[in-house]
């Protein structure tokens, strides 16, 4: 096996396709990998070997790794996804038994660990190269060697007084984790929960203490940037009438969890939430499946849309809703739209190729608009834009090799079989360094 650990090779690696994201899609193509950066690529025969080894990988498609903007990867020790059927009150439900179950002391923490690997390595081994992850416990994301670039959202919710000593105390821990996680070289974000489980003046903190607590020496050209925030918004048709009136299904779930508050809590629109995220350098709406309901939460959108990103994770949307995000009036809109996919507690795997055949097979998006959402677009909404989400010469060598079961004959036909679910992901990199497969 080449390229694998703590050591940089450097090597050429010779293909049927090429598809850098990029630049246009090459036939009979060759990829110069030399100390972890794309040193070059081009139609075969490069001017020079440089005396590197190449490496033939007959009829393959290479491509720019793949990224998956939201994962809940504490959910990957989950054999099957919890009950859909109810929506998402139900579900919510079953999730929070879940979780209370698996907190307790009797539970070795270190299986939450375990869980996380696992769904780290099964992410890796289809493609992917940097995710977005929503953070619940203090877990050792550092200490995973091997693994894909991270940005690690400490989540925060809860429906009580900021001023309590439980709201402080969780604020306080959510910070920590964060900071931990921060001078561990790992990037970092904050995610308040969801408008029906945070409260406003809580989701406000959250806010300032990101730009304030949680800086990174990441650069954009001369401009610091921020760490992002992440949010669930519009996930059901029965959220905004609970932020408006605070009784339905929401309010009947959190009297029977035992977590409404005496005093009444103060709840926040969807389209605030939407401007509060805006003031952050990037921000991130997870789901918005009722999104184009609101229109003027649509609208606040479309006003901040250079900085905000809205990631989709189709197939949970379906599972808990009955239909697929509002796709088309997102890309009419101008925002970028990435895809997620949710964790094991809604979907049945991690594959972010899934994610984008779904929207494919539905005719909401073309095979080439899918590929820039699970690339480009997600790494622009992670901040991790100038490291990956496309293949060009000085940038590090983060690619995915497939294997279609088929050889394409036209670029169309290649970037098809990206998503072709019997296509094989052989090997995927990251900086050069081989994180999952085999590679010869």
């Amino acid at each position: 096996m080449l390229n694998s650990g703590r050591q940089h090779r450097s090597y050429i690696v010779r293909t049927k396709w090429l598809l850098p994201v990029s630049f246009r899609p090459l036939e009979n193509a060759w990829l110069r990998v030399e100390r972890g950066l794309v040193t070059g690529f081009g139609t075969w025969p490069p001017r020079s070997l440089n005396g590197l080894k190449v490496i033939d990988q007959g009829n393959s498609i290479i491509t720019t790794g793949f990224v998956n903007g939201h994962t809940h990867l504490e959910f990957s020790s989950c054999q099957k996804p919890f009950n859909t059927a109810g929506g998402l009150h139900s579900w919510l439900r079953e999730v929070v038994s879940w979780k209370r179950e698996h907190s307790t002391s009797l539970v070795d923490p270190t299986q939450n660990n375990a869980a996380i690997i696992s769904g780290i390595r099964e992410s890796a081994a289809s493609g992917v190269v940097a995710l977005g992850e929503i953070a619940t416990t203090n877990a050792p994301y550092n200490e995973i060697p091997n693994r894909p670039r991270l940005r690690v959202f400490q989540e925060f919710l809860g429906l009580g007084s900021h001023s309590s000593q439980d709201g402080l105390s969780r604020e306080a821990t959510c910070i920590r984790d964060a900071q931990r996680l921060s001078r561990a070289g790992v990037a970092v974000g904050l995610s308040p929960h969801a408008p029906y489980s945070t409260q406003w003046n809580v989701g406000q903190t959250v806010a300032n203490d990101s730009r304030k607590k949680l800086r990174r020496p990441m650069r954009r050209g001369k401009h610091e940037i921020r760490s992002p925030l992440a949010m669930h918004l519009a996930e059901s048709e029965f959220e905004a009438e609970f932020l408006k009136t605070q009784t339905g299904h929401f309010r009947m779930l959190f009297e029977d969890l035992g977590v409404w508050p005496n005093q009444t809590p103060n709840l926040a629109t969807t389209a605030d939430w939407i401007s509060l995220l805006a003031t952050s350098d990037r921000g991130l709406i997870i789901h918005g499946t009722h999104l184009y309901d609101d229109q003027v939460a649509f609208s606040r959108l479309k006003l901040h849309r250079q900085k905000l990103t809205v990631v989709v994770c189709p197939r949970t949307t379906l599972a808990l809703s009955g239909k697929l995000p509002p796709i088309s009036e997102f890309k009419k809109s101008g925002v970028r739209v990435c895809l997620g996919t949710d964790g094991r507690g809604s979907n049945p795997d991690l594959s972010i190729r899934a994610e984008a055949a779904c929207l494919i097979e539905s005719g909401l998006v073309t095979p080439q608009e899918a590929l820039s959402m699970i690339s480009a677009n997600g790494a622009w909404a992670l901040g991790f834009e100038h490291r990956t989400g496309c293949i060009a010469a000085g940038r590090p060598a983060d690619f995915v090799i497939l294997r279609p079961s088929v050889s394409p004959n036209t670029a169309d036909e290649a970037t098809m079989m990206i998503f072709d679910c019997v296509t094989e992901v052989v090997a995927t990199f990251r900086g050069g360094r081989l994180i999952a497969g085999n590679f010869l």
